[in-house]
């Protein structure tokens, strides 16, 4: 699991120990964290593997995903979460910060699952995408972002017939979901209020759907959101 170590990439990483997994905790700079994360996963009776990689050098994915593979004795699963989120307008995103939120965000999980794919036994296996709700709807404050999202969603349409039926490919939409640590109370607020649910998600929201997807054998090419009904309340005010 790409970006593994913190935050909503923890909580998926846990979740999936406990339900049976063995567990790749792919980082960049939070070596302590994966750490933890790895620990923790030995501390639930699965196997774990941290494993330092700057996605956004594609020459790294191979060896990352050859090592994770050798260290647990091979690959049945690979869930692309490692993202970068930078807040900027758009009349002020250069083509150098442009270049770094896309490597990271859209070309690194479709490498991924490339170098995946051929690890995988005879049997297939599965790759789950970790986009954003905001893929599909206008987010000014976080153009690039948005726009790597939904080059995500479409990477996973295209791979889930390409490789099907031996590989499924789907993806999970997080919404308002563990807000960052900098969030004030009145934007927790506004956040919740979106929502069909009236409520934010937590991180074992996400984590529930990556299970779900990842023993649905029957289930390719989607894309589950995780939103609290968010999508479904803007068209019913018309946003």
């Amino acid at each position: 699991m790409t970006g593994a170590a913190v935050r909503v990439g923890r909580a998926v990483a846990l979740a999936l120990a406990r339900a049976g997994w063995d567990v790749g905790v792919h980082y960049h700079r939070s070596e302590e964290a994966a750490g933890e994360t790895a620990d923790r996963i030995r501390g639930i009776g699965r196997e774990a593997a941290a494993v330092r990689a700057d996605l956004r050098d594609p020459g790294t994915i191979p060896g990352l995903v050859e090592r994770v593979a050798g260290e647990l004795g091979g690959l049945d699963l690979l869930v692309n979460s490692a993202a970068a989120f930078p807040r900027a307008r758009p009349e002020d995103v250069t083509p150098g910060g442009w270049d770094d939120v896309f490597a990271l965000n859209a070309r690194a999980p479709f490498f991924c699952a490339v170098e995946a794919r051929g690890r995988m036994g005879p049997d297939g296996g599965s790759v789950i995408n970790v986009t954003d709700a905001a893929a599909d709807r206008g987010w000014p404050a976080h153009a690039p972002y948005a726009a790597t999202k939904a080059a995500l969603v479409s990477l996973t349409r295209s791979l889930a017939v390409a490789w099907a039926p031996e590989v499924r490919v789907n993806a999970v939409a997080p919404g308002a979901v563990l807000l960052p640590e900098a969030a004030g109370r009145e934007e927790r607020r506004r956040a919740a209020r979106r929502t069909a649910l009236g409520r934010t998600g937590e991180a074992a929201d996400v984590a529930g759907a990556v299970l779900y997807l990842a023993e649905a054998d029957f289930v390719t090419g989607e894309v589950v959101r995780v939103d609290g009904g968010e999508h479904v309340a803007r068209r019913a005010r018309g946003d």
